[in-house]
Parts: C-alpha cells; sequence; structure tokens
C-alpha cells in the first residue's frame, strides 16, 4: 500500500565501496546508469564520491526530464490546468465523508487547513501529502538530479532528457487512478510509516542492494496495485530502453540519472539491459 510515497524515495548516501550506481558497458561503448530522489537530507551530502567521479568521465548528463523547465510560469499553468478542478467543482464533492474526515485530521495535525487542498485532484493530493511529510523529515535540499543539473550548466556540460515534461505530468497523474476514496486513505495510512520505510530503503540504497530495495519497495505496489506499477515504473523504463541502447551505440559516455525504482526488479532498467547482453557493473 506505499506506491504513492516510493516515487519521492530512493535517497543519496555517504561515501561506500559500492553504490546505487552502474557501469554499462558493450563492444566498446559505455555509459553511467545512476539512482536519485528529487529531495535530501543536509546531512545526505557530499554524495558518493562514485556519482561525482561518473559524472567528470561523461560527455553527457542525462536526466528524466528538464528540471529548468519545471520551474518556469508556463509549467506551473499545465500543473494547475491538469491538477486542480475547475472552477465549481471540489475535490470535496469527489470523496466521501469517512475520507474527508480523515484528510482533514491529517491536515490539521500538521497545522494545514483541509480548505487549501479542496481545489486539488487526488493525483495532487497525494504527491503533496508525500512532499510535506518529506520536509517534515528534514529532507528540503536538492536531489542527486538537480544537484548535477547545476554542475552540468556550470560547467558546460550537455545535457539531455529522456521525456518531456508533458509526458511526465501524465505519468504522474496516473497517481491518482482508481477509487479516490483509497487513493487518498491509502496514502494518510502510508506516510504514517515512512520513518521506518525511510530506513531500509537508504540501507539498501547506500549499499547498491537492487534485491532489498525491490523487497523493500517493488513487492506492495505490484501485488496491489499492478497498473499504477506498470504506468508508473513499467511503461516508463520500455520507453527509455530504446534510449539507452541508441547512447549505447555511439562513442559518448552518458551519465543517465533516475529514480531509483526505475533499476530494480524484473521490469528495471538493469535487468533488461542484461537481459539485451550489456555488461552490467557496480561502479567503484
Amino acid at each position: 500500500m506505499r506506491k504513492y510515497l516510493f516515487i519521492f524515495l530512493m535517497i543519496p548516501s555517504l561515501c561506500f565501496s559500492k553504490t546505487s550506481l552502474w557501469h554499462i558497458a558493450k563492444d566498446g561503448n559505455e555509459l553511467y546508469l545512476g539512482g536519485t530522489i528529487h529531495l535530501l537530507n543536509k546531512e545526505d551530502y557530499p554524495l558518493p564520491v562514485e556519482y561525482t567521479k561518473a559524472f567528470k568521465q561523461s560527455d553527457i548528463l542525462v536526466l528524466e526530464t528538464d528540471i529548468d523547465a519545471s520551474s518556469k510560469p508556463a509549467f506551473g499553468q499545465k500543473v494547475a490546468q491538469m491538477f486542480t478542478y475547475p472552477q465549481g467543482q471540489s475535490l470535496k464533492d469527489a470523496i466521501n465523508e469517512k475520507t474527508f474526515n480523515k484528510l482533514k485530521k491529517h491536515l490539521s495535525d500538521r497545522n494545514l487547513p483541509v480548505e487549501q487542498f479542496l481545489s486539488y485532484k487526488s493525483s495532487m493530493v497525494v504527491m503533496v501529502i508525500s512532499i510535506i511529510e518529506l520536509q517534515r523529515m528534514g529532507m528540503v535540499d536538492v536531489g542527486v538530479d538537480e544537484y548535477f543539473n547545476n554542475k552540468a550548466k556550470e560547467v558546460g556540460k550537455s545535457r539531455e532528457y529522456l521525456e518531456t515534461l508533458d509526458q511526465q505530468l501524465e505519468f504522474l497523474n496516473a497517481m491518482g487512478a482508481g477509487d479516490v476514496n483509497d487513493v487518498i486513505m491509502s496514502t494518510i495510512d502510508d506516510v504514517s510509516k515512512m520513518k521506518e520505510m525511510m530506513a531500509v530503503i537508504k540501507s539498501s540504497w547506500r549499499k547498491g542492494d537492487e534485491k532489498k530495495m525491490a523487497e523493500a519497495t517493488l513487492s506492495d505496489m505490484i501485488r496491489d496495485y499492478p497498473e499504477i506499477y506498470k504506468t508508473l515504473l513499467v511503461k516508463r523504463n520500455n520507453n527509455w530502453m530504446p534510449r539507452l541502447e541508441r547512447m549505447m551505440s555511439n562513442k559518448k559516455v552518458e551519465l543517465v540519472l533516475v529514480g531509483a525504482l526505475h533499476l530494480v526488479g524484473e521490469k528495471g532498467l538493469l535487468q533488461q539491459l542484461r537481459n539485451l547482453g550489456y555488461e552490467v557493473t557496480q561502479f567503484e
């Protein structure tokens, strides 16, 4: 039941001999593939030295989408159009009394009035609830992707993207798929377990333990919400694989940074690359 939190979670680490960064090689060509999260604690810096080493050794930085464009007014307008109700409609009209009361109490406990959320659709509500909880845990610093996006701008390194902002918004909108009441109730239940989940996730991320990371994060999502799993992870992984293969057909070296959940599991990018005969090794 933790599917709405995992989008935000894969936390970077301090220095270890191995971390969630992999070297992909075949026929003399190579790229680096690493997992990220979009928000960090101050204590998560400095990032693992492997990331900086791969960044320096790469010619191109490849991110999920254009981070800079997401801060422009035009993007904010698109978010408002997609994730808020038209005038005259409200989240309160879409949920039952039990869900409304639980949402109201959850927000009140965090000194937030429920009225501020009633214009949001369920997909936005679950994202905001999750982010608020991460911020309460001190995760307010930039993540790995934004950190290296800024570094790339500083040194003039080329940047490319795996999907457009419009595509990413469509995928995020899928987080609200299904019964609206269940979506919100499940998210509220899940954030109460976030602190415990983070301990397991950090440990597996820091060690680059694919199996443990998948068990800790994907098992519930696959079992309880297979369609959301397919939309948010499998479909996007499948969309990205041809791009990764094209990258592996040239002599340039790319550093590809994606949410760490995209890396692990049977449908993850790492296993798909192995299945195609690429050499996949943890970068040290």
